[in-house]
């Protein structure tokens, strides 16, 4: 496996706790505050994250599997709502 770079949104395994970062070197797995590694054994989803305030996220990788969670806008810190679009294959934020 080749490994993932760029912006990542990832869960931790163990704790569970979500965190976003830009890796700048291709990484095979995820090293958590708690201690734990999560490796990505199954491909990475893209996700695109726009928020209200104007922010789009270029595109994010992530480990989640659920059809709709929050992400956190990197600039305001706000939820965004995103969704598995199963058509293209990658989550996009929910516009209402």
């Amino acid at each position: 496996m080749a490994g993932y770079k760029g912006f990542l949104y990832i869960k931790c395994r163990k704790c569970g706790k979500e965190r976003a970062y830009c890796s700048k070197i291709s990484i095979t797995q995820h090293h958590c505050t708690c201690g734990a590694v999560t490796p990505f054994v199954e491909p990475l989803r893209v996700m695109y994250v726009m928020c209200e305030c104007g922010h789009k996220t270029c595109r994010y990788k992530t480990n989640m599997t659920g059809k709709m969670f929050d992400v956190p806008c990197i600039k305001c810190q706000a939820p965004v709502a995103v969704e598995w679009d199963a058509k293209r294959q990658q989550y996009k934020t929910v516009i209402n």
